[in-house]
């Protein structure tokens, strides 16, 4: 009898998952059952949709229908797991047009994904018939849906105001830009990007949005949305001076984060992590046989500090998906011990990538880092169209492994940091990584590469420091 496969969720975590079951298991019956009315598309498209960089937002669907049928896997669109009986392996399912079923599987993979996490900000939501939603005008992004909400009243001459300057944040800021929209962000921290980059580093972009033309408010909270029909103004306030400022805004876009969404899994007894996602193991199981998680609505070890980490990064979401969707259908696949939380980003034509824990979050984990921090530039210096860049390494004090590394400049960021990536993978040391052996041509890059520089500029402080001191 043929294995049967559901999966809840039809994101990229859900549609890489099923991919990989039918590879692993050719006679399996696959079933995906997701609750938009678009099969797995790019969420982190949304942003170049919106500006139009992308012409449709359509064009950002990665596994139409036509291909998951050849690949026979079926997917339910529009339809929703009400409740899941893990003891007799039925999944109960309202498909679109109100029916309701039952599902029989033999293993269950979670990739629920998250929402959008609006804090509590009196007037940005409005309550009626039993149900709340966002106020007319105010939006989150995580659907194409949203962005459609987005487009519609972003253009040339309306005003905008962004909440939150972390990655997604400055996308939807560019894009709005891009657009012709006067452009506002507001800020709770003191800088943007910093859960990305150290706040050094992040300066350099908060000093590219400046030269665009956006404002950012570092450093104040949004209390409320004002508007009676529709919003049309956010009251935030200073944190530093607790002046209260009035922002007008034709388009009002909340980009504070996001929560998983677990709630079958907590219902079938799937346990919960200090993060409160659903804890995984190095299979993707949970904590209930022959059931899987994957993605936004899960937490896995940081590689570094081995802290229980949520990602929200689609390459993870990916490569869990890649071995849960292969042991649902018997195979025995496993994930590294802990992801490296390799990120990039380039809003405002400023490049930035990441890899590792920030500057904070070691000495949050108790190590405090030896840096290299260089600047350079992506060619030799008499060959036209260099362009700067700024390199940041962090090793370890006791033995120079390199723990993270953070790179930002207008052009060739992101592969570098890739290097990086191999590096903290591998465990080598600074000391290692600056004898590397880069490629060079005076049209592509220098003799020596910034990369290696500043993994030198660790190599000479380590030298430095005393035999007997005192380090982590």
């Amino acid at each position: 009898m043929a294995r049967k496969i559901v999966i809840v969720g039809g994101g990229c975590g859900g549609g890489t998952a099923a991919q990989f079951a039918r590879k692993t298991d050719r006679n399996a019956e696959i079933t995906i059952i997701e609750r938009e009315t678009y099969p797995q598309y790019s969420r982190c498209g949304l942003p170049y949709g919106i500006s139009g960089v992308i012409p449709e937002l359509t064009n950002l669907i990665e596994a139409p229908e036509e291909r998951l049928k050849k690949s026979r896997i079926g997917i339910l669109l529009g339809a929703s797991v009400t409740g899941i009986d893990s003891a007799g392996k039925i999944a109960h399912v309202l498909n679109a047009e109100g029916g309701k079923a039952e599902m029989p599987y033999d293993s269950l993979v979670l990739a629920t994904g998250a929402s959008a996490s609006v804090p509590p900000v009196k007037g940005a939501l409005v309550e009626g018939e039993g149900q709340s939603g966002l106020k007319p005008g105010v939006f989150v992004l995580r659907t194409i849906e949203d962005a459609r909400g987005i487009q519609s009243l972003a253009s040339k001459g309306k005003r905008a105001v962004v909440i939150g300057a972390g990655l997604v944040g400055l996308e939807v800021a560019e894009a709005l830009m891009i657009r012709g929209c006067k452009v506002t962000i507001i800020e709770y921290l003191d800088n943007c990007i910093l859960a990305m980059v150290d706040d050094d580093l992040a300066q350099i972009m908060a000093n590219a949005i400046a030269r665009d033309g956006v404002n950012m408010f570092t450093e104040y909270e949004a209390t409320e949305v004002l508007g009676e029909e529709r919003a049309n103004c956010v009251v935030a306030n200073d944190r530093k001076t607790g002046e209260e400022r009035t922002f007008y805004a034709d388009v009002i876009v909340f980009a504070t984060g996001q929560r998983g969404e677990t709630r079958l899994a907590k219902e079938i007894g799937c346990e919960m992590g200090p993060t409160k996602q659903i804890v995984v193991n190095d299979r993707c199981e949970t904590r209930i046989n022959d059931v899987y998680a994957v993605g936004d609505c899960t937490e896995y070890p940081e590689f570094v500090t081995g802290k229980p980490t949520v990602s929200g990064l689609g390459t993870i979401a990916v490569k869990m998906a890649m071995v849960a969707g292969a042991n649902a259908a018997g195979g025995d696949e496993r994930l590294p011990k802990g992801f490296l939380q390799t990120r990039a980003t380039e809003p405002f034509g400023c490049q930035v990538a990441a890899v590792g824990p920030t500057s904070s979050q070691l000495e949050a984990a108790g190590i405090k880092p030896i840096i290299g921090k260089v600047r350079g530039f992506t060619l030799p210096d008499y060959f036209p169209g260099r362009k700067e860049i700024y390199v940041k390494v962090l090793a370890h004090p006791k033995d120079g492994r390199i723990l993270g590394a953070q790179i930002v400049g207008e052009s060739r960021v992101h592969m570098r940091v890739n290097a990086f990536a191999v590096a903290m993978q591998a465990g080598m040391t600074a000391r290692d990584f600056a004898k590397l052996e880069t490629a060079y041509c005076p049209p592509a890059a220098p003799t020596m590469d910034v990369i290696t520089i500043a993994c030198e500029a660790v190599r000479l402080k380590m030298d430095r420091m005393k035999p007997t001191a005192d380090v982590q």
